[in-house]
């Protein structure tokens, strides 16, 4: 076994490889680290070489880049996030803030990670799945961290009218032989709850309810 130096640091006694790109660490202290091999590449460990603090402050940085890294490819590969949100992502995994912001500019400038295509994306996506409201729309964005200017650039092409008289025309059948005034409140709760203004909403109820309502019943 390799002696510990004078001052009691250990050093590397083996490297050994295991399977999934994780290596063994051990020391002349006998003590074992399990970490990444891009970790231990990066930090340029080879056996023999004493392992003080700094060194393993080293490997721990290098560890959490490459658990970062791996943990934003995984996310971003369900869907499609914007930075603030994968930011929260990665420190509740307990990755520390300097090494989620180089995560972050790193996966930006690979054009893994742009907040302009994810509003825009998660715009698509609301209407072609659940349409809602510019209102709502932009409020989700808000809260995902896009900047302001952004939201409403992504929000800007949304058709209230249009998206409120299809979905109203859905629910409509629902709410079947209803009188005017619990259909009205109802269909239009529903469609507030989506984000949509109250002349929209007063639009798409009366049309809704003339298209289907006898002819003396009209609005």
């Amino acid at each position: 076994m390799t002696a510990d130096d004078p001052d009691g640091t250990p050093r590397v006694t083996a490297i050994r490889r295991r399977a999934r790109g994780r290596v063994v660490v051990a020391t002349s202290d006998g003590e074992t680290l399990t970490l990444r091999a891009e970790a231990v590449e990066r930090a340029g460990l080879r056996k023999g070489d004493a392992l003080d603090g700094g060194i393993r402050a080293g490997l721990e940085r290098e560890e959490q880049r490459w658990t970062a890294h791996d943990a934003a490819l995984r996310l971003l590969s369900y869907r499609p996030r914007s930075e603030r949100e994968l930011g929260q992502r990665l420190r509740l995994r307990g990755i520390t803030g300097d090494v989620v912001d180089e995560e972050i500019e790193r996966l930006r400038g690979a054009g893994l990670l742009d907040d302009e295509a994810f509003a825009q994306s998660w715009v698509e996506d609301r209407q072609a799945n659940a349409p809602r409201g510019q209102r709502l729309l932009r409020y989700e964005l808000l809260g995902r961290g896009v900047r302001a200017e952004l939201a409403e650039a992504a929000v800007e092409s949304v058709d209230d009218r249009t998206s409120a008289l299809f979905l109203a025309r859905g629910r409509a059948r629902r709410l079947g032989d209803l009188p005017f005034e619990q259909f009205s409140r109802r269909l239009a709760g529903f469609l507030e709850r989506r984000g949509f203004g109250y002349d929209v909403v007063a639009e798409a109820v009366r049309t809704t309810w003339n298209e289907n309502a006898p002819e003396d019943e009209r609005r």
